[in-house]
């Protein structure tokens, strides 16, 4: 049994003291203490640092759960809804500005 300090296993890990001292105190990092200070056995920071798995065989599983945006797609339903805006925003595109400034700085 060997026992790391935290900064140890912070510079085995390249994250921080802090993050380390965080997964101490979740459970997710099993530490023992001695006396006042917290020590880590390096089997279980061997154990905590699993490489994760990847799945080659199906590719749009790594994308997400979404799908492929296309013109019958419900959201173009939402296009034009909102009617109290400008209509073109390159029509009015200095009066939006000077407004948006002037509320910027009227304070």
């Amino acid at each position: 049994m060997e026992l790391l300090t935290v900064d140890e296993v912070a510079k085995m890990l390249r994250i921080s003291s802090v993050s380390v001292r965080r997964y101490v105190a979740a459970g997710k990092l099993p530490a023992v203490r001695v006396g006042r200070s917290v020590r880590i056995d390096q089997a279980a920071v061997e154990r905590f640092a699993t490489p994760v798995a990847h799945s080659a065989s199906d590719p749009s599983s790594s994308a997400g759960e979404g799908y492929i945006f296309t013109f019958d797609s419900p959201l173009w339903d939402l296009v034009g809804a909102i009617e109290d805006g400008p209509s073109d925003l390159a029509e009015s595109h200095d009066t939006y500005l000077a407004g948006a400034y002037g509320d910027l700085h009227d304070r």
